[in-house]
């Protein structure tokens, strides 16, 4: 609900104040200058002392100025505390003017935010930082700065340590490498392996000499067979021979 209007405010005085009689012009007066939105001029407005003037009565003098909505409109000092629409504009009658700042109210967003705070219950809060680098030290230096220097002087100062220890590790490297290593015996403990290559190795021995004695065998009998084939050939040549002398022999005598 809206508040009502202070009946002491005579508002088209605040508007034009070339209107006004000797005795209004006499009379004191307290400024209001108000800094508007998007590089607008600021506005003042002047009101009487006796007058007592709130923030919801410039509200309703932006709205009949520039048709602005009083819900819209939000006061802020200048040093950002926000002003409620019963707050007076000046606190006593000692002040000549005032400054303040009028902003308008941002459409909210997707929400929720104040719920999930609510269901973490203070978490946040109780999570303590334990990374200060980036605080100065009385000279001004970045503690981060301070710490990065003095981890480079430390490693400047132990490097010729580090090539001590890599020098050693690669005269060690070399001679691990030109050393001979002794021989290692290896023992066999599978005994089911050893029993099943012991037994293939006799069948192939015993494969083998069936095959070699089956090839002995027919080469001494493919002998045979030749040598006799070659001994009836030759006693076919000696019997044929004589067949022949004696039909010569017959031939001659019956001749004679």
């Amino acid at each position: 609900m809206h508040q009502e209007l202070s009946p002491q405010i005579d508002f088209s005085s605040v508007f034009n104040l070339s209107n006004e009689t000797p005795e209004e012009k006499d009379m004191k007066r307290q400024s209001v200058i108000v800094n508007l939105f998007s590089g607008r001029k600021p506005v003042c407005l002047h009101f009487p002392t006796t007058a007592c003037t709130k923030i919801f009565d410039l509200k309703q003098i932006i709205f009949n100025r520039m048709l602005i909505d009083p819900e819209e409109q939000q006061f802020y000092t200048l040093a950002g505390k926000w002003l409620n629409d019963s707050v007076q504009v000046f606190e006593s009658d000692d002040v000549e003017f005032m400054t303040l700042n009028l902003k308008l109210r941002l459409s909210g967003g997707k929400g929720g935010f104040g719920s999930m705070l609510r269901a973490q219950g203070g978490k946040m809060a109780s999570q303590k930082t334990t990374n200060f680098e980036a605080c100065r030290d009385l000279n001004g230096r970045r503690l981060r700065t301070v710490n990065e220097a003095k981890r480079l002087a430390d490693h400047l100062e132990q490097e010729p340590e580090r090539r001590r220890v890599r020098k050693e590790r690669v005269l060690k490297k070399i001679e691990e490498g030109m050393a001979e290593h002794p021989t290692k015996k290896i023992r066999f403990d599978d005994t089911e392996y050893l029993k099943a290559s012991e037994e293939m190795k006799e069948k192939i021995h015993v494969a083998v000499f069936e095959a070699m004695s089956k090839k002995s065998n027919s080469t001494v009998s493919s002998s045979s067979t030749t040598n006799n084939s070659k001994a009836l050939s030759l006693w076919d040549v000696v019997e044929s021979g004589s067949d022949s002398s004696e039909d010569d022999a017959s031939d001659t005598d019956s001749g004679d």
